[in-house]
């Protein structure tokens, strides 16, 4: 496998590895953490996509991609609410998506980028580039590999799985639409599978533009899917479905002129003895048994809705989750995919002190961040559904049930957020087993919840035991990540001082 040398410009454009302490110019503060930005390194210019950014440039990139996302994301449920309205045509949409979206995040989705990063960066810091760019190969050989046969698997289980594990209480007829679209979107997760290594690469070498971009331009295929069926008579629910497939391949084709920039070379290489992908794996199935029990959550909800006395539920919770999950997706994932790589750094480095100081500063931002996003919401939600989706089909009862299950969401924000930070720091620590056992945890703790809140509420208002125990849940676990996380890292910080003074 051959390699390109990195170019002097490019290499002029890099920051240096203490990009975070030598970072000049502006500087941002919240709550009294204060981080360095460089604003001149925003700035479109020559080799843009070769630049390496500070965690809070990246987290401001990815914030701004995720804006942009999100606006048009609102554009899209618009669209698609005044289509759809919350009649059987959508909730089929809606449910038909769990699935692929479930295959995704276990396979693919960031249970495998937390674990290649890490692992990537490590091999990088040797200095040996081609055998980094064989690992790169090899994780996607692999995953294609196990992504198509596991999407095979998928389509021959699909009937069973909608009928008598996803939305038993539906109509048949609503249940047969429901499987012939999951088949379509099924091919969705490989597509989003392999571009998730190509943004895993690009994040590794800390280069978050296009991957920002990529984020902000999901949106684009599934608003050119919406308008399909409003132009072209009787496609009806199956262009935003065929839409979901071209926002896929438009998030893998945005992201490979930068991966090219980087040298990249790709080799069939297949070797499951190979100590970096054995490495990769010792993360991944840890972190996908973690997604997987999360996601068995998720279509739980989808089960217990299905029974829910109101059959506009699910498109509510799902409006009311889109709205609620904006400030996550800025606050968490954004901080958290910034700060990942510079974290696995200085855990490789050793540098204990400095890495909790960079906990306490991206978990005390989260907290502050999510608090205020989650009193606006509360105030607000109301008149930002009205504003955003009360048009033709979606009616003022959807929109006063939609908001029901905002409230419900929003108790729980500043904790999703925490937790989800929290959990991103372990893998940088290489530990993907506290994760899991404290997603089993929120798991068991949901379920009671949501039993015993079902059983208290009754009408309408059952809704809310399906937001209220997502909320109780990830703050519980919240807390326990933290107090966890904190205690390690004292442990390790005294060993080191311990070693070096013997």
């Amino acid at each position: 496998m051959s390699e390109t040398p990195v170019t002097t410009e490019a290499a002029r454009l890099e920051a240096p590895d203490e990009l975070e302490e030598q970072a000049t110019g502006s500087g941002w503060s919240l709550a009294g953490l204060r981080l360095p930005i460089s604003l001149a390194r925003l700035r479109p210019g020559r080799g843009v996509t070769l630049r390496r950014f500070s965690v809070v440039e990246a987290a401001l990139l990815l914030m701004l991609g995720i804006l942009a996302s999100k606006g048009l994301g609102v554009v899209r449920q618009a669209l698609f609410n005044a289509l759809f309205g919350t009649g059987p045509e959508a909730n089929a949409y809606y449910a038909a998506y769990r699935l692929p979206d479930t295959l995704f995040n276990l396979v693919a989705g960031g249970a495998l980028t937390q674990a290649f990063i890490p692992v990537f960066v490590s091999y990088q810091r040797r200095g040996d580039q081609r055998e980094a760019w064989y690992l790169a190969s090899l994780v996607f050989n692999v995953l294609l590999v196990a992504l198509t046969m596991l999407l095979l698997l998928g389509c021959l289980l699909t009937p069973a799985f909608v009928v008598h594990v996803l939305v038993p209480g539906y109509p048949p007829a609503v249940q047969e639409l429901t499987i012939r679209l999951t088949r379509i979107m099924l091919l969705q997760p490989l597509l989003l599978g392999l571009g998730t290594i190509v943004t895993a690469i690009l994040s590794s070498r800390e280069q978050f533009l296009l991957p920002a971009l990529a984020t902000a331009i999901y949106n684009v295929g599934l608003i050119a899917g919406l308008v399909v069926a409003l132009v072209v008579p009787g496609v009806g629910i199956y262009g935003p479905t065929l839409g979901v497939l071209l926002a896929a391949a438009l998030q893998i084709v945005v992201q490979l002129p930068a991966l090219w920039q980087q040298g990249a070379r790709y080799v069939f290489a297949w070797n499951l003895r190979y100590p970096g992908l054995r490495e990769v794996m010792a993360l991944f199935i840890p972190s996908m048994l973690a997604v997987a029990v999360a996601y068995v959550s998720s279509i739980l909800e989808t089960t217990v809705t299905s029974f829910l006395p109101d059959l506009a539920s699910l498109a509510a919770l799902h409006n009311a989750y889109m709205l609620f999950y904006l400030p996550v997706s800025l606050i968490a994932q954004a901080i958290g995919q910034a700060a990942l790589p510079r974290m696995a750094r200085l855990e490789l480095e050793g540098r204990y002190a400095r890495l909790r100081r960079l906990f306490v500063q991206v978990i005390g931002s989260s907290l502050v961040l999510s608090v205020l996003s989650a009193l606006a919401l509360a105030g607000l939600g109301l008149l930002v559904i009205d504003l955003l989706f009360r048009h033709g089909a979606f009616d003022d009862h959807s929109a006063w049930l939609t908001n029901l299950a905002l409230f419900g969401y929003v108790v729980g924000l500043p904790g999703v957020c925490v937790g989800d930070v929290v959990a991103r720091s372990f893998y940088a620590l290489k530990d993907a087993r506290t994760p899991l056992l404290t997603n089993v945890f929120a798991l068991l703790t949901r379920v009671a919840l949501m039993v015993g809140l079902f059983v208290w509420l009754s009408g309408e208002r059952q809704i809310l035991a399906v937001s209220l125990s997502l909320s109780g849940s990830a703050s519980a676990e919240a807390l326990l990540l933290c107090l966890v996380l904190w205690w390690r890292l004292r442990q390790r910080q005294r060993r080191q001082v311990q070693g070096v003074g013997c």
